[in-house]
């Protein structure tokens, strides 16, 4: 894939990452306080997206590092069949459009890698391979 850096949003993100999970549920944030996070960006009908999500996901698993994927377009039936067919162990949560305004997500996938206090070290756009989110959650670290 093309890496292509952009500017990372300023703040900590996860205090300002309220999205409802799959479920409904309102998802807690902090409780990824602590560790580099991979937060992708996806829609359920994006193929690049759904090749990245569970590149993302053991990646994330192999460096000890949380995937949380937002879906930004779709109907939360249409995520649940991506996670359950990409086997995503991550936190997935549904976008009302909120999220995509606040951190300028233009096109999917885009992915900000966060460090461990919830500030984005890098923003990244378009699909990557395994060796680019393994370098991003190291140097987030």
């Amino acid at each position: 894939g093309c890496r292509r850096r952009e500017e990372a949003p300023e703040g900590d993100i996860l205090a300002t990452l309220q999205a409802p999970t799959l479920d409904g549920v309102a998802f807690d944030a902090s409780t990824l306080k602590g560790k580099p996070t991979l937060l992708m960006f996806v829609s359920p009908t994006c193929p690049h997206c759904f090749d990245e999500i569970p590149i993302a996901d053991r990646v994330a698993k192999q460096r000890g590092a949380n995937a949380v994927a937002v879906f930004i377009a779709g109907k939360a039936e249409n995520a649940k069949g991506v996670v359950e067919h990409t086997k995503f162990g991550g936190a997935a949560l549904i976008d009302d459009g909120s999220l995509r305004r606040r951190y300028g997500v233009r096109a999917v996938p885009y992915t900000l890698v966060l460090g461990p206090d919830g500030h984005a070290r890098e923003a990244i756009r378009g699909a990557q391979g395994a060796d680019v989110l393994e370098d991003a959650i190291d140097d987030a670290r």
